[in-house]
């Protein structure tokens, strides 16, 4: 598994800033296609396209996913699994790593999302669980170490919860 990974490709490059300039001047007809790309160091061809959707007002894409991986939940669902977390500590029941790959997986599991999780160890993997505390920073307040609390029975309380929301 890649624990730590490095883009290789020089695949948009550019942000987001220089498109919208880049476009506001194309549109305006203060530069044309070449000119601008050169200028703010973007693709003509994604210049066009974004340029054309904004003359014709067609809605504009949402962001390609580069890479090979896929998010599992969305935002949402991810805010979801951050309050059933906070609301365990909140009742102050340890919640450990392989407390939160367990939720992850069930978390999927009860409502038919597709994921890569082991369906063997009925757990999320260690890669997943590292990026989630990294996209939630708020739940690495306390280490594992220092909540020093019993183990809790994680499928009764997850029921519990489901009950409340």
């Amino acid at each position: 598994m890649v624990r730590k990974y490095e883009r290789l490709s020089g695949r948009q490059s550019w942000s987001e800033e220089d498109m919208a300039k880049a476009v506001a001047a194309v549109v305006s007809g203060k530069m044309g296609y070449k000119l601008a790309a050169r200028t703010f160091h973007i693709p003509r061809s994604t210049l066009q396209r974004r340029a054309s959707k904004v003359r014709y007002q067609l809605p504009d894409d949402a962001k390609p996913l580069m890479g090979q991986y896929r998010r599992v939940f969305t935002v949402d669902q991810e805010k979801d699994l951050v309050g059933y977390i906070k609301s365990m500590e909140k009742y102050f029941m340890g919640v450990s790593r392989r407390d939160i790959r367990e939720l992850a997986f069930q978390y999927a599991e009860d409502n038919q999302l597709n994921h890569p999780f082991d369906v063997n160890s009925r757990m999320a993997g260690e890669d997943w669980v590292r990026n989630f505390l990294k996209r939630n920073p708020e739940l690495l307040d306390k280490s594992d170490n220092e909540m020093g609390l019993e183990p809790v029975n994680f499928d009764q309380f997850y029921h519990f919860m489901c009950q409340f929301s």
